[in-house]
């Protein structure tokens, strides 16, 4: 599965039925990896509801194309110590090419 990060809608915090909504997976398991990989989101609660940010849902499209690879939660937990994965860079990159499609559009 190719991860296209530019699709991702312009917000600051999505909630968790549109962040299930955009990465095409069920509330529960959005649940389940918030959960097994805890250190690697800075879920936000407003009103008693999660909130989660753009590099959350980065994080979370990143964890499913390895679990769609067939990984299981140690091995994705490996690669993300690691760093082998670069979430605020990607992060960075998105805003500088949004920038760019501004100037261009003008």
């Amino acid at each position: 599965m190719e991860i296209d990060l530019a699709s991702l809608p312009d917000k600051k915090y999505f909630t968790m039925g549109e962040a299930s909504e955009i990465l095409a997976v069920k509330d529960y398991i959005l649940r389940y990896w918030e959960k097994a990989f805890k250190k690697y989101f800075s879920v936000k609660r407003i009103s008693n509801r999660r909130m989660f940010q753009k590099s959350d849902l980065i994080t979370f499209l990143k964890i499913k194309e390895l679990s769609e690879r067939g990984l299981n939660v140690k091995a994705i937990k490996k690669i993300l110590e690691e760093g082998d994965l670069s979430l605020e860079l990607d992060i960075e990159i998105i805003e500088s090419l949004k920038e760019v499609l501004k100037i261009l559009k003008n």
